[in-house]
């Protein structure tokens, strides 16, 4: 009987090894794959770091399949399953597994570590509402500090991203107080920081982000701090102590890594105070001493910037983008330097062959002294040469001498016939020279409007085009663009009305005359409405392929060659549209909706447009006074969700919800 009873007691405690040891694999799993992920520096997550969590996830599994769900560790493995699953970024999978946890294990400890990490997966998936309701949740339930800091640090990147930068300011010093986690404090405290410098308190985002140099936080995190020091003291226009402290930074080893970054840092300064050519001088020192790294691709991008931007030297700065790639493929500046490079070669290729033109026609009007032919009264000097050289010898053999002058006569019918192929003035005909410059001419002046959008240059352009070719059909167009820039981009109503005049007077019967006059516009070429619709197809395709900036030129072409049609109004709305939402350049976006408002406001792409440039209404005192009823009470144990929503997460969350 003692035999049976130590036999069944082994197997329970062999069975109980074999349980512990299954979810203990499946933990271990999980930490090593955390560790890799930290380290690891590649935008999407490998294969080599995915199967540890994949591994967590079968090991979890198995513990719940072999002891059922409702053994001693169920709830741990199906939570482990839910942060595996987060980790691995499917953010959809690991919500359904805690959503599953919480529905199943009402009375278990690990509830509040299951509600953080569900809330986290509401962020993920852009349900800031939804994950701030559980997030505030958490902080009234729980009496564990580390999951209450954890949920605090999120609420508060909550409100620095709807930009309450006050709000957010109180949860990320209440996350400190509230952990004993170097960590998470340090992370809180730099984004604490943060949230003062984007108030311009410079002075106490400085207070902070020194404070963040007393944790124990990865080297690029405090040297984020110590730049964030830096620019902050520019704000400041304390140049000389953000100087100080950038060289003092040089002088650690800790930071030698980011070396580079700090002396194009300390060159960006000398730019910051506009000392341009002195800037450019330490930029290079930069590309000499830490080349192939992010410094220095960053060094690279700023030259190219001041190259084209401030000297408008285009050949230089398309070079400078060029290297960035070359010095760091990885650069977080190397999108945009290959974006830049790429417009400003299609300027360089217009360039090229409008010199190339006027270059042909100078040469067709005035000749060129470089294609004199060196025959002399039909006799080449060459032979010439050679038979003075013949004469002066002895007459001993007549016979060689005429051999040489023979071949000497050859050779020069060779060379005659070589220098009359190489010196021709113009291969092209004058009227291919003169068609060819004037296409360019206007090129240009396009690419400088829809391309470039350099309206100084478009002007002078467009300028010199009306003035030099009167007789050409792009006139009437190029006289609109000059409305168009003096109307809606200078604000000048004196000169916009000047051109309108003009176009009017001289030009009342093409589709510019016909806008201006208020008369509708109809394509009726069938040819002309097929070539256009391939043009926006063709700009649609970019857009699928994610090819924004080209998209947007495809747009700009047809906005502006085919104004008044259904389609330039299409085009001039899915510009706007892909600046606000894809390049994420608010500026662009606004300029773009504010000219499809005023020249199509009674369409429907044109209401939107002014909806989206209309001034915010102001706040009565009754709204103000009720906003501020709806602030979230952390302290409180009763929440009502609705009425504790930030504004602008309700509006960012009605946005998304939007085709």
């Amino acid at each position: 009987m003692k035999r049976i009873k130590f036999i069944f007691l082994s197997l329970v405690f062999l069975g109980g090894c074999a349980y512990y040891n299954t979810f203990f694999n499946a933990e271990e799993n999980y930490r090593l794959g955390l560790e890799k992920k930290e380290s690891n520096r590649q935008e999407k997550l490998p294969e080599s770091i995915k199967k540890y969590f994949n591994t967590s996830i079968a090991k979890s599994w198995k513990v719940i399949d072999l002891y059922g769900d409702s053994s001693t560790w169920a709830d741990n493995a199906l939570i482990l399953v839910g942060k595996s699953y987060y980790q691995l970024e499917e953010y959809d999978k690991s919500q359904e597994v805690l959503e599953q946890f919480l529905q199943k294990y009402l009375r278990s400890e690990l509830i509040p570590e299951a509600e953080l990490w569900l809330a986290k997966t509401y962020l993920k998936q852009e349900d800031d509402e939804q994950a701030l309701s559980k997030f505030s949740g958490i902080i009234s339930k729980t009496d564990d500090d580390e999951i209450r800091a954890e949920a605090l640090f999120n609420i508060g990147e909550l409100y620095y991203k709807s930009e309450e930068y006050k709000d957010a300011i109180e949860r990320f010093s209440e996350c400190i107080e509230a952990t004993s986690n170097s960590e998470r404090a340090g992370k809180a405290q730099y984004k604490l920081a943060d949230s003062y410098y984007q108030l311009k308190n410079y002075e106490a985002a400085i207070e902070n982000y020194e404070e963040v140099l007393r944790y124990d936080l990865p080297i690029i995190t405090q040297y984020d701090a110590v730049i964030q020091v830096a620019n902050s003291l520019l704000e400041l226009k304390n140049y000389e102590r953000a100087e100080e402290i950038l060289q003092t930074t040089l002088r650690y080893q800790r930071f030698k890594k980011q070396y580079a970054m700090i002396a194009t840092k300390l060159a960006n300064m000398i730019e910051f105070q506009g000392d341009l050519n002195f800037a450019i001088e330490k930029y290079s020192e930069v590309l000499k001493k830490y080349p192939k790294t992010d410094g220095s691709a960053l060094a690279a991008f700023y030259m190219a910037q001041i190259y084209e931007f401030e000297f408008g030297l285009l050949d230089s700065a398309k070079v400078k983008y060029d290297r960035v790639k070359k010095e760091y493929n990885r650069s977080e500046s190397a999108e945009e330097a290959s974006k830049r490079s790429r417009i400003l070669a299609d300027y360089l290729k217009i360039k090229k062959q409008l010199l190339k033109d006027k270059d042909d026609m100078y040469k067709l009007e005035h000749g060129d002294s470089s294609l004199v032919d060196s025959l002399v009264s039909g006799v080449d000097t060459l032979l010439i040469a050679l038979e003075d050289t013949v004469n002066i010898q002895p007459a001993s053999n007549d016979r060689q001498i005429e051999g040489l002058i023979n071949k000497a006569k050859k050779d020069s019918l060779k060379q005659k016939k070589k220098i009359r192929e190489n010196k021709v003035a113009v291969s092209r005909d004058p009227e291919v020279v003169e068609k060819s410059l004037l296409k360019n001419d206007f090129r240009m002046a396009e690419y400088f409007l829809v391309n470039y959008q350099h309206y100084d240059s478009a002007k002078v352009a467009y300028t010199h085009f009306v003035n030099n070719y009167s007789d050409s059909l792009l006139i009437p167009k190029a006289y609109y663009s000059l409305y168009y820039i003096s109307k809606d981009i200078d604000q000048d109503s004196v000169k916009a009305d000047s051109f309108k005049t003009i176009i009017l007077t001289q030009y009342p019967n093409t589709i510019y005359g016909r806008k201006l006059s208020g008369k509708t516009v109809v394509i009726t070429e069938h040819n002309k409405e097929g070539a256009i619709k391939g043009a926006f197809l063709n700009a649609e395709k970019l857009f699928d392929q994610k090819k924004y900036n080209q998209a947007i030129r495809a747009y700009n072409t047809i906005a502006m060659q085919d104004s008044g049609s259904s389609w330039a109004i299409k085009s001039r709305y899915a510009s706007a549209y892909l600046y606000e939402n894809f390049i994420k350049n608010t500026d662009s976006a606004y300029v773009s909706y504010s000219i499809l408002a005023k020249e199509y406001p009674k369409s429907p792409q044109g209401k939107i447009a002014l909806f989206k440039i209309a001034e915010p209404p102001k706040e009565t005192e009754e709204q103000v006074s009720d906003s501020t009823k709806t602030k979230i009470n952390i302290d409180s144990t009763q929440i009502d969700v609705e009425q504790n929503i930030p504004q602008k997460l309700k509006d960012l969350q009605d946005a998304a919800k939007k085709p």
